[in-house]
């Protein structure tokens, strides 16, 4: 991923998975899930069957006209250009990290209007007591100024409290 700012956030865009919920052939030969310390994943895959899943939950989720996550992550040019997190490489000894990794919640009572740059989407349609969930986000957070165009490289076993 490259920079095109001084400083940087940016977000991992897929679909949220509770650690009951099946995921054995999203997981198959995809290096773009996430593991929230909670144990929740963020399947940010933009392709195969991880893509068909994220857009099916997507329409599922709609309010008639409405939608209330981004799908435009999936294609060349996104709404949200924060939403490509995912793509970020990890440290090596030759680049260390210059980005970290830190778990978000977006309260329920988020805007309705605003919800649909969201880039984050639930497997399960079904709602704990039947109230509306958080929305898990993950954001790339910047450990020291970036230079424009610089190449963005994370611990991926690492996460801000």
């Amino acid at each position: 991923m490259l920079l095109t700012s001084e400083y940087t956030f940016s977000s991992i865009s897929g679909l949220i998975y509770s650690p009951h919920e099946p995921k054995l052939f999203q997981s198959l030969l995809n290096p773009f899930i996430f593991r929230c310390i909670d144990g929740m994943l963020v399947d940010g895959n933009d392709k195969n069957l991880s893509k068909f899943m994220y857009r099916s939950c997507c329409q599922r989720d709609r309010i008639g006209p409405y939608l209330i996550s981004d799908m435009s992550w999936l294609t060349p040019f996104p709404v949200n250009p924060l939403a490509v997190g995912q793509y970020v490489n990890n440290q090596s000894t030759e680049h260390q990290a210059n980005v970290a990794y830190q778990e978000f919640d977006i309260p329920a009572d988020f805007p309705f209007h605003l919800r649909k740059f969201i880039p984050n989407n639930f497997y399960s349609s079904s709602y704990e007591n039947e109230e509306i969930r958080q929305t898990r986000v993950i954001v790339l957070v910047s450990l020291r100024n970036i230079k424009e165009g610089e190449e963005l490289f994370s611990s991926y076993f690492t996460v801000v409290h």
